[in-house]
C-alpha cells in the first residue's frame, strides 16, 4: 500500500480549490498481484462526491463519501493496465462538497449574508444573463459591498471549506479560481457559499460551528469579479437552489437595497 495523493487538489463548483488544512481527502493505492484500487478516505467535517477521470480509458468512476468514512474509488484487475505508476499519474480528480442527492429544506427561511441592520444592494439576482444563468449559479445573488463590510452566515452549519490566500481578481476569466470563499454544510446536505472575500478574510476555520447571524468574514474583490461585492449561492451538489429570506420578498429585484432588522 502506498500513499499517492496524501492532500487531494480538487474541483470544487466555483473553481479549483487546495485545501492546505490538516483536514482533507486523502487517495492511496493498493497494489496486488490481481488488483489496482484506489481508496478514497474524507477527513472533511461534510460529506463529499468525488470523481475519477482516467485519461487512459473512457470510464468515470464516482463515489459519495461520508464525512470520516472512505471507500474505494477505483478498482481494475491489474492485468488491465500496461503500467499502474502511469495509470495512477493520468488520474483526474473532481470533488463535489455536500451530498449530491441533498433535498433542499424548501421551508427555510434565511438570513440575509451580512449582519442584522446592514442593508446593500442586489447588483445581480436570480437567472441573471451576466453570470447567474449556470445550474451552479442560477438561484445566486450578487450583493454590492465596500471592501472589508462584515459578512455573516445566512444559515448555521459546519465550515467545510475555506479559501482566503488569493489575492488578485478582475473581470478576466483567468480570475475564475482565484475566489476567495467560505462554504458552510447545512443540515439538509446543501452548502452556502460565500465568495469574492478579501485576501485573509475569513475568521472561521474548516470543522468550527457557526449560528445563523455570525460574522465569519469580510468582503473582498477577489477572482472573476467586476466591482467589490459578495457572491452568496446554496448549492444542492453541483445545482443551486432557491432560497427565501426571513420577512423579505420571495423574489429580490436587482438595483434594490435590502437589510434586516429582526427581534428574535
Amino acid at each position: 500500500m502506498r500513499i499517492i495523493v496524501t492532500l487531494l487538489t480538487f474541483l470544487a463548483v466555483l473553481g479549483m480549490i487546495q485545501n492546505s488544512n490538516a483536514q482533507a481527502v486523502f487517495i492511496w493505492d493498493d497494489i496486488s498481484d490481481k488488483e489496482f484500487t484506489l481508496w478514497a478516505q474524507n477527513n472533511l467535517p461534510c460529506p463529499v462526491y468525488l470523481k475519477a477521470e482516467p485519461d487512459s480509458i473512457d470510464t468515470k468512476f464516482e463515489r459519495f463519501v461520508p464525512k470520516g468514512r472512505k471507500d474505494r474509488l477505483i478498482q481494475l484487475p491489474i492485468d488491465s493496465l500496461d503500467s499502474p505508476a502511469e495509470f495512477k499519474g493520468q488520474i483526474r480528480y473532481h470533488l463535489t462538497l455536500g451530498n449530491p442527492d441533498a433535498i433542499h429544506d424548501s421551508s427555510y427561511k434565511y438570513l440575509l449574508p451580512y449582519p442584522l441592520g446592514k442593508s446593500h444592494t442586489l447588483i445581480q439576482g436570480n437567472n441573471s444573463a451576466f453570470t447567474h444563468n449556470l445550474p451552479n449559479s442560477k438561484y445566486a445573488f450578487d450583493f454590492d459591498m465596500p471592501k472589508n463590510s462584515l459578512i455573516s452566515a445566512a444559515r448555521g452549519g459546519t465550515v467545510g471549506f475555506v479559501s482566503a490566500n488569493n489575492k488578485e481578481g478582475g473581470d478576466k476569466e483567468d480570475y475564475l479560481k482565484q475566489a476567495n470563499k467560505i462554504m458552510i454544510c447545512h443540515d439538509d446536505g446543501t452548502v452556502g457559499v460565500y465568495a469574492h472575500l478579501r485576501y485573509k478574510g475569513a475568521i472561521v476555520n474548516i470543522g468550527e460551528k457557526v449560528y445563523a447571524g455570525e460574522i465569519i468574514g469580510f468582503s473582498g474583490n477577489t477572482g472573476y469579479s467586476t466591482t467589490p461585492h459578495l457572491h452568496f449561492v446554496v448549492l444542492a451538489g453541483s445545482k443551486s437552489v432557491p432560497v427565501k429570506f426571513t420577512e423579505l420578498p420571495d423574489t429580490l429585484k436587482s438595483g434594490f437595497s435590502y437589510g434586516q432588522n429582526l427581534n428574535f
